[in-house]
């Protein structure tokens, strides 16, 4: 099995990273890919960078920016110009190690598999490792399962990291391609929850990515819109057919209460960034939330955090 991998790079302003994510598919073992990047608008030298490979493989387009809330716009433009029967997601901040496409493609000897994905490494700005994701989690758990069981794990949290994604490609056309809510500033988990209906995920066990986190990112600057953006596991819950809801063996009212538990931790999160930025209105008015529907325990960070934020103290030793 030799089929030809498309590399969809979306870009925005990564002239400090791009050189590094387009020599991660360089340096592939696995030479049958074509990379497709669509540079957002980029207003720094992410275009420059770019034109310096010559490899005939790297398709680069230019568009007048869209933001991130228009990322499927983005997304489904490369997906458009794509000529390979399997897609796989790769962001101007990220980096592959040289044996991800080989390993991956494996995957997809196997006709009911429509998904493979795999642990990223975290890493920081500059590159050094951080952590694994998902996090402190057995991937074990995630083998062998049928698409009922996997179902039911992605309608509790987005654990796919998307540097590790493949799919195939008349599989995510089926579901009209990247799909993202108007009020979400990704496109991952949403596709992600579409294509679990479709088939098989496919778990290995190696890092199939390196995700890179730095304060200018989506998930930094937009996390609350992020974790509102978990709302579309409701809307797309109550869509399920009744046969298929009832096989994942969940309730609307558990996937509201894990949505406000979830809402209610990113409100903390916040109140205490802001707590120890300074910013004491900003921190008390997300610490009130969080108090909210926050569980017994955040409750109480919550209180604590009020307290200090009145106080005009910081609270550098809590997480």
């Amino acid at each position: 099995m030799n089929p030809l991998v498309s590399i969809i790079t979306p870009t925005y302003n990564h002239d400090k990273y791009i050189s590094k994510c387009i020599e991660s598919t360089i340096d592939q073992s696995y030479e049958n890919w074509e990379q497709i990047i669509i540079d957002d608008g980029s207003n720094d030298n992410t275009s420059d960078i770019i034109a310096d490979f010559d490899d005939k493989r790297i398709k680069y387009f230019k568009q007048s920016n869209l933001g991130i809330f228009n990322l499927d716009k983005t997304y489904n433009k490369a997906l458009k110009c794509s000529n390979g029967k399997l897609i796989a997601i790769l962001e101007g901040d990220d980096f592959w190690p040289s044996d991800k496409l080989k390993i991956q493609i494996s995957a997809f000897d196997k006709p009911e598999v429509v998904l493979s994905w795999g642990k990223a490494l975290v890493t920081d700005v500059n590159g050094e490792n951080l952590k694994f994701k998902p996090e402190n989690t057995n991937m074990e758990c995630f083998k062998n399962i049928n698409e009922n069981e996997m179902l039911k794990k992605l309608l509790f949290s987005n654990f796919i990291p998307a540097c590790t994604v493949m799919c195939r490609k008349d599989t995510l056309l089926s579901i009209g391609g990247f799909i993202k809510p108007k009020y979400s500033p990704t496109v991952d988990y949403p596709t992600w929850l579409n294509l679990s209906l479709k088939g098989r995920f496919f778990t290995f066990d190696e890092i199939l990515g390196c995700w890179r986190t730095h304060e200018t990112q989506t998930s930094n600057k937009k996390l609350l819109e992020m974790i509102k953006a978990q709302k579309y596991t409701l809307e797309f819950f109550k869509n399920l057919s009744p046969e298929t809801r009832t096989a994942t063996n969940v309730s609307i009212n558990e996937l509201n209460l894990n949505y406000q538990l979830q809402l209610a931790s990113t409100f903390a999160f916040l109140g205490l960034k802001d707590l120890n930025n300074g910013n004491w209105d900003e921190s008390k008015k997300n610490f009130k939330a969080a108090f909210i529907n926050g569980s017994l325990v955040l409750k109480l960070k919550s209180l604590l955090g009020l307290f200090c934020a009145n106080l005009k103290i910081k609270l550098t030793f809590v997480n």
